[in-house]
């Protein structure tokens, strides 16, 4: 499949390197032979792309400390289980920061907010190796992912990945492939993976973020950018 005409003016073609800049189209423009038209056509996919994951993630995020937040309350018998685990300075430092942000806006810092307040990274860290005594194992955060039949570093490992990826989408970086896979930043990702973390958390979750978040819109730009056959 070859790339359409090019639907941009000389004037904006003559004017990218001052706006869009050569230095951020630089793999589009390899990919494409230095062709700028069609490499701008990849530049807007790539944008399409990562505004369709912004949402995949959204669902996938909200579900998955949730589903944290649910599994550690129910075995410590308190909606503030953070409060009495055993965490490291470090996370206490974090939700001390979170229980402040949520003061600061003049609200009382009820477990939603709190909740809400930490950052994903947080909740990605806490199936991580040095809890895995304490919480994973111990007070069975891993009831969080009923449907994972993988160990908990695999999940760990996928979780850290999809925060990458989502911060490359944050700082508007680059993730479309033409592999029909998602780059992280460290590696690559299929679309299914991504949604597969919700599926350990929930299949009525994941069949949401599936029909309702334009998943199958996303596979088709995958799979649309494979059949230029460029290399990207």
């Amino acid at each position: 499949m070859k790339f359409p005409a090019s639907p941009y003016s000389s004037d904006f073609l003559a004017s990218v390197d001052r706006t869009v800049t050569h230095e951020r189209l630089d793999r589009y423009l390899t990919a494409t032979g230095q062709n700028l038209s069609d490499a701008l056509l990849l530049y807007e996919d790539n944008i399409a792309f990562s505004a369709i994951m912004y949402g995949l993630l959204h669902g996938l995020e909200v579900t998955i400390r949730n589903a944290m937040h649910y599994a550690l309350s129910a075995s410590y018998g308190t909606q503030t289980w953070y409060d009495v685990a055993p965490l490291s300075q470090y996370w206490l430092d974090r939700l001390s920061n979170a229980k402040s942000k949520v003061q600061a806006t003049g609200c009382t810092p009820r477990t939603g907010k709190v909740v809400a307040e930490l950052t994903f990274g947080f909740w990605v860290e806490l199936a991580s190796k040095p809890n895995n005594n304490v919480l994973w194992m111990g007070k069975k955060l891993s009831a969080a992912f009923p449907g994972a039949g993988v160990q908990r570093h695999v999940v760990h490992q996928r979780l850290k990945s999809v925060q990458r990826l989502r911060n490359r989408i944050s700082h508007h970086e680059r993730i479309l492939t033409s592999r029909e896979r998602i780059y992280t930043g460290d590696g690559l990702m299929t679309l299914a993976e991504v949604v597969e973390c919700v599926d350990w958390a929930c299949p009525h979750a994941s069949e949401w973020i599936r029909t309702r978040f334009r998943f199958s819109e996303a596979q088709s730009i995958l799979k649309r950018v494979r059949s230029t056959g460029v290399r990207l």
